[in-house]
């Protein structure tokens, strides 16, 4: 399929990002442009202080650029209004953060249950679903089990679940194996390819792990505040040893 023929989730347009501190101004993104498509598995990866984060809180409609637009599904997400915007995050986006931020006095379930409250669902479909996802991701037997009774692998895994829990058209993962060892980041990895092929969903990336290549159908490389390069995945040359 052409570039011209794939179906366009997410588009930024000449996006910039300006920060101020005291009497010094940079800019975090010097316009980036990007269209991503429905169903692909992208990964943003850049050097610290890149821009990477700053363009995935861009796309994600978790901050506001200071020039140029992001469009889901052709619509000016920020031109919406605060509700619509809120509507937005809770119903069309599925957050993954590195540090997990399960509450810790709710069990995995009820972890999973929250974005649904939101939304308006009955308790007991929440819980049904909640437990149908968790079951998915591997954590059937623990819905009872609060975070801390948890390891680190099994945290991120219901925050998959959670980010899941409306099913969601894009999941943004925030360096989803950053706090995890190689072994457990390979099954998060994995995880998320997973529920790309069964869902349909887009997943993006923001990391700094190699391993997320693999993955991979586009790597976006930012630099300096700038999309420096797009990879496709056939174009890596994996190391095997």
């Amino acid at each position: 399929m052409s570039e011209t023929e794939k179906d366009i989730i997410i588009r930024a347009e000449n996006v910039k990002k300006l920060y101020v501190t005291g009497d010094e101004e940079v800019w975090a993104l010097k316009g980036v442009s990007l269209d991503i498509y429905r169903g692909e598995f992208l990964s943003i990866m850049g050097p610290s202080g890149s821009g990477k984060s700053t363009f995935f809180n861009q796309i994600g409609a978790l901050d506001v650029p200071t020039e140029g637009k992001v469009f889901f599904d052709d619509e000016s997400v920020f031109d919406l209004s605060e509700s619509k915007q809120a509507w937005f995050r809770c119903n069309k986006i599925g957050y993954i953060f590195q540090t997990f931020n399960l509450i810790p006095v709710m069990t995995a379930r009820q972890n999973v249950m929250l974005p649904m409250t939101f939304q308006g669902t009955s308790k007991a479909d929440a819980h049904d679903r909640a437990q149908d996802i968790l079951e998915k991701v591997g954590l059937g037997e623990r819905g009872d089990h609060k975070p801390f009774e948890l390891s680190g692998g099994q945290q991120q895994r219901v925050a998959i679940a959670r980010a899941l829990a409306n099913i969601p058209a894009v999941i943004l993962a925030d360096e989803p194996t950053g706090n995890l060892d190689t072994k457990t980041g390979h099954e998060i990895i994995e995880i998320l390819k997973e529920l790309r092929e069964t869902f349909g969903v887009t997943v993006i990336c923001a990391t700094h792990d190699n391993k997320m290549l693999h993955a991979s159908d586009r790597v976006c490389w930012i630099k300096d505040g700038q999309l420096e390069k797009i990879t496709m995945i056939e174009d890596f040359k994996f190391d095997e040893h």
